[in-house]
């Protein structure tokens, strides 16, 4: 059936997606959401900030999906020869109807537009959307913080849409805030509220030209990613993540992995202070990253060692 449908596609468009998002706010889960949704094959790429990749693991995987992974970098800088390739290996191989591509939480929207630019004619591209989630607990605090440059301002200003995400953790003042300051980067973008970014993703007319704002993000982020052997405790890595939360290892501003325990896998999340678990069906080995500015990278993982059982 697979290969039907793929010279069935011979020659058609390949419409691209772009979900960009700050660490944390919900990236891999609108991706997820997408995918059950689906009709026809469908193309992922995924890339991290870190030497290696846990959002490829948790994107749900079938017949009609096909995924590259881009760990260990930035796509709209350092690796931008690297997508160019991705995205005509994929067309190569499966001729997708649908694209979607998840930047790491630390990538501009308008880097990953630069870079398909000129190929977009010659490997039949459509850029349909651009995806922007803001996390509607972390948003403002983020932003005002002043640490993450024009981040927010590249992410916000090239969104065709525009999710907030979490709005059951804050106020309807607050959430009438974080929109207020969205429209002041951006009048035209489709605003959708959400909880876990679930959304009807509303189609798009489809883009014409290069007509993005392109600013320099340039930023000075600490990343440890360890793959460490044996099995951990659950109530030993929340532990560790309640230090983390507490900045006793320095400021780690998230935190996600997945590690095995007697009872089985489990995936973990901590972003702006809340801690999630989510038991998962199986795993492949343990995989840490933690995301931060001048953290202290042996002590978490002799905290972590300190989990094991």
């Amino acid at each position: 059936m697979k290969v039907i449908e793929i010279f069935e596609r011979k020659g058609l468009e390949v419409k691209i997606r772009i979900v960009s998002g700050f660490l944390g706010s919900g990236k891999t889960t609108c991706i997820c959401n997408m995918l059950e949704k689906r009709e026809g094959i469908t193309g992922v790429l995924v890339n991290e900030f870190g030497d290696i990749g846990i959002d490829a693991e948790l994107i749900q995987r079938g017949d009609a999906v096909d995924m590259v992974e881009l760990p260990s970098g930035c796509i709209c800088c350092t690796l931008r020869n690297d997508l160019v390739q991705a995205v005509e290996e994929i067309k190569t191989r499966v001729n997708p109807e649908r694209l979607i591509i998840e930047p790491s939480g630390l990538a501009v929207p308008s880097g990953i537009l630069e870079a398909l630019e000129p190929v977009k004619e010659k490997l039949g591209l459509e850029i349909e959307a651009i995806i922007g989630i803001i996390d509607a607990d972390g948003f403002l605090p983020n932003l005002e913080s002043g640490l993450f440059g024009d981040f927010y301002t590249d992410q916000l200003a090239n969104s065709d849409i525009i999710l907030i995400n979490k709005v059951d953790l804050v106020s309807p003042e607050m959430l009438q805030k974080v929109e207020e300051e969205i429209r002041k980067y951006n009048q035209s973008a489709i605003i959708l509220h959400t909880v876990n970014c679930r959304a009807e993703i509303p189609a798009l007319e489809k883009h014409e030209g290069i007509d993005y704002l392109h600013l320099h993000f340039d930023h000075e982020f600490d990343s440890l990613a360890i793959t460490p052997g044996g099995i951990f405790r659950r109530d030993g890595i929340e532990q560790v993540l309640r230090d983390a939360k507490e900045e006793k290892f320095g400021h780690i501003y998230r935190a996600k992995g997945i590690f095995q325990t007697g009872e089985g896998y489990y995936n973990f999340d901590l972003v702006h202070g809340q801690i999630n678990f989510k038991k998962l069906k199986g795993g492949s080995g343990n995989k840490f990253i933690f995301i931060g500015k001048g953290f202290d990278k042996k002590a978490v993982e002799e905290s972590l060692a300190r989990a094991r059982t």
